[in-house]
């Protein structure tokens, strides 16, 4: 039931530019049809959203009905076509889901899908294994879980630690700032909050406990 909406946005999201010239095609056979403009008017902008959220579309749709899965990169090569000035890469990938199955499936940097939502690009390293969603009857289909694969996990760890250092640096510059102090102890409990309980983090963690008694 849900395979048939599952291929369209994944062929919307996967192929933005391609789908422009078909979306406006059908607009302009209906229009022809009804004898009115008015469907291709409102495809013209809806195509044109679509080149730059599909992707973003296509992921909360396969997080809202995908099934948890592993997938490992198994060759990552770098294409001509560039993105906000870097090239673009092109990703096969295999999808082992939860009945057994092996999928092989292909995506680049700029139509790959990912949860949750965000304004950056976290792909995995070649070769290590991450978590997905996939949609069960369309497997093809995938959403990269950022925050629950190895990857994205170190990268926000990473992001985390770099804002405590930079709160610590301003209060260092001026201790008798505040401001200063009360956003370094806001990073502190964020930062012990999020990862303080990681057994990979025990040292860090208690150094930033004892910081934190310091303040």
């Amino acid at each position: 039931m849900t395979a048939a909406p599952s291929a369209l946005l994944w062929f919307l999201s996967q192929h933005p530019l391609l789908a422009l010239p078909v979306l406006m095609a059908l607009a302009g056979l209906l229009s022809w049809w009804r004898r009115t403009p008015l469907y291709l008017i409102a495809m013209f902008p809806l195509a044109m959203l679509n080149v730059f959220l599909g992707s973003f579309v296509n992921a909360a749709w396969v997080n809202g009905i995908g099934e948890r899965g592993e997938a490992v990169i198994v060759k990552a090569e770098e294409t001509s076509s560039t993105l906000n000035d870097r090239y673009i890469w092109r990703y096969e990938a295999v999808v082992h889901t939860a009945d057994g199955q092996d999928v092989d499936v292909v995506f680049h940097t700029n139509t790959i899908s990912l949860w949750p939502l965000e304004n950056t690009i976290r792909i995995p390293a070649q070769g290590q294994p991450f978590v997905v969603k996939y949609v069960p009857g369309f497997p093809r289909s995938i959403v990269i879980l950022t925050d629950e694969s190895p990857h994205g996990i170190a990268q926000s760890r990473a992001r985390a630690r770099e804002r405590v250092e930079v709160a610590a640096r301003r209060l260092h510059f001026s201790p008798g700032n505040e401001r200063f102090r009360a956003d370094y102890r806001r990073e502190l409990d964020t930062w012990l909050r999020e990862h303080g309980d990681d057994p990979q983090q025990q040292a860090q963690a208690q150094r930033y406990r004892d910081e934190r008694e310091a303040l």
